[in-house]
């Protein structure tokens, strides 16, 4: 997009005597073939920046699904808002960035078929004596990314206005401080976090009844997105049967998906 502007201004400068001519900006989506999408780069493994590239799971899988579909992809980084908002307004095609299918968004924006199934997760300090999710309303503070889905489990558990439950996006660094007894996030976001601070002594802890299982789904448009996600959604079935998508979760999360969340994958519907 910037490319274009910058031409456009070029052409202004000269003193362009053809005002429809250069006047004209041609977003990604506009040429054929193309999709522009839209990601928050700031969650590996799903999406991060790696020596300026944008990379993860998320990424190869758009990839992917576009290439079967016979469209070229360009993907650029965006605040967590601001991907909502560029699909809201039509400025993105689609949008990736383990966005979990709730019906509060489908009610303004179109989902895929759900291509990941997560769930919640609660991660302490081993010395913690948390053992359930009905252990944080004991008198414990809890740290949760702000405007996440975590958040939105927490405020159901605890209550929304609730002043244990600290919205941050340094939430891990509370925990290690001893600032906070507890972190609730994304599965797969905890595990790396372990992973990430081995010597920190963390200890993760799973109540399955406290925090149901969460589908993420690609984001369009609402009133234009249809035939791009009919595309995309048969491109992702077609990865799921044909294996490949088992190969990039193992790439990235170094396991095999289980058949359980293959099976949820092939009957899910993210718009029902």
């Amino acid at each position: 997009m910037k490319r274009w502007m910058m031409i456009g201004a070029a052409c202004l400068a000269a003193g362009c005597l053809l005002l429809s001519g250069c006047g004209k900006e041609e977003t990604a989506s506009s040429a054929p073939g193309h999709v522009h999408i839209v990601t928050h780069a700031n969650w590996n493994p799903f999406e991060y920046l790696k020596d300026g590239k944008i990379t993860g799971f998320d990424i190869d899988l758009i990839e992917e699904a576009a290439k079967r579909a016979g469209l070229t992809p360009d993907i650029t980084d965006a605040g967590w808002e601001a991907i909502f908002e560029q699909i809201r307004t039509g400025q993105a095609d689609a949008a990736i960035s383990g966005i979990t299918i709730t019906d509060d968004r489908k009610a303004g924006y179109l989902f895929s078929k759900p291509y990941f199934v997560s769930r919640q997760a609660i991660l302490i300090r081993e010395d913690e004596n948390i053992s359930s999710a009905k252990d944080l309303m004991d008198g414990k503070t809890v740290a949760v990314q702000n405007g996440s889905t975590g958040q939105e489990a927490l405020e159901k558990l605890m209550g929304k206005n609730n002043p244990a439950i600290r919205k941050t996006p340094m939430s891990i660094q509370m925990l290690i401080g001893g600032q906070v007894d507890a972190l609730v996030g994304d599965e797969t976001s905890v595990k790396s976090i372990c992973a990430s601070y081995p010597d920190q002594h963390l200890k993760i802890v799973y109540d399955d009844e406290a925090f149901t299982p969460e589908y993420f789904g690609i984001l369009y448009p609402k009133d234009k997105g249809q035939e791009l996600q009919q595309k995309l959604d048969k491109a992702l079935s077609d990865m799921v049967r044909d294996g490949t998508y088992g190969k990039l979760y193992e790439k990235w999360f170094h396991a095999k998906p289980d058949e359980k969340t293959l099976a949820s994958l092939k009957q899910g519907d993210g718009n029902g």
